[in-house]
């Protein structure tokens, strides 16, 4: 065994979604522009991505984070991701956030307030800490805009620059249960090739499923077909832009029972807070082996 490369990680979920926040590793990025910074992760690192993301360390679930110093905020956060999976997540900042306090990593404010950056701009985020516990992590998002709606699909565009299409029910999905979960994947998958097939841009599908007033249980896909594990703020903010009124609050819960909840800001028409709860999962020293048979690991379908 060589041990060429050595990476340390956090992993982290909230609402059911993983992240692995990269925390030390060979990474090198020249200056603090993040744009720079993001784009040199995208067209790099190919090994180390693969290393990290893919099967037999990771799965086709994990979300990469990596941390580092910033002169505009208190960190900077960078993202690496499967392909055709969704590139920035607002999830991100609240399990980094809350999993660096906790290990120590990032210095406790007395008021609790915390600012990332991002290639989406600078995030101020709001941590609850009790004896030392991160109890809640909790940021604000705009509702962004509803592109085209009818019958079939409404097309939201939401500030991160990503695009969903929401569909009702169809008739042949009873209702969104894990007992429907083959009929469910059925129908996201000819969805996928279908919108495909047909040009149009996206960066999720959402299947929604209205429970009761501002109440809503939804599978989101990515562009691979592949069904996100929390409801996704994102996919929530959606719903929101969906009803195409003033609301005070909307919840929206995966068909794994996780619930995300948003609020409307008073005073600040289209904005919406959200609070999760991260949890740290593991702690990681991954090791880069050039004679590693599987270099690139593998992604299970």
């Amino acid at each position: 065994m060589i041990l060429q490369k050595m990476f340390r990680t956090m992993d982290t979920q909230v609402f059911g979604e993983a992240y692995r926040i990269i925390v030390h590793s060979p990474f090198y990025f020249e200056g603090l522009d993040i744009q720079s910074n993001q784009k040199r992760l995208e067209s790099h690192f190919e090994a180390e991505k693969n290393l990290l993301l893919n099967e037999p360390r990771g799965h086709r679930g994990m979300n990469g984070c990596i941390v580092g110093p910033s002169a505009a905020a208190d960190f900077q956060l960078l993202f690496l991701h499967h392909q055709q999976a969704i590139d920035f997540k607002y999830e991100a900042l609240l399990a980094t956030t809350g999993g660096l306090l906790e290990i120590g990593h990032l210095q406790q404010k007395n008021d609790g307030q915390y600012t990332v950056e991002t290639v989406h701009g600078i995030w101020h985020v709001k941590v609850s800490v009790e004896q030392q516990e991160v109890t809640a992590v909790k940021m604000e998002v705009a509702e962004g805009k509803m592109l085209e709606s009818d019958l079939e699909a409404s097309y939201v565009e939401l500030p991160s620059g990503h695009r969903f299409y929401v569909y009702p029910l169809p008739t042949i999905i009873e209702s969104l249960q894990l007992g429907q979960l083959s009929e469910i994947m059925e129908w996201g998958a000819v969805k996928v090739k279908e919108l495909k097939s047909q040009r149009k841009a996206f960066d999720g599908i959402i299947l929604q499923e209205q429970l009761a007033d501002h109440e809503y249980r939804s599978v989101t896909f990515e562009q691979d077909g592949y069904i996100l594990r929390s409801p996704g703020i994102e996919s929530t903010i959606a719903l929101a832009v969906k009803e195409q009124r003033t609301i005070k609050s909307l919840s929206n819960q995966s068909i794994f029972e996780s619930k995300i909840e948003v609020q409307s800001v008073p005073g600040d028409r289209g904005i919406f807070s959200v609070e999760g709860v991260p949890y740290i999962t593991g702690s990681h020293e991954f090791i880069l082996d050039p004679e590693d048979p599987l270099p690139k690991g593998f992604i299970l379908a």
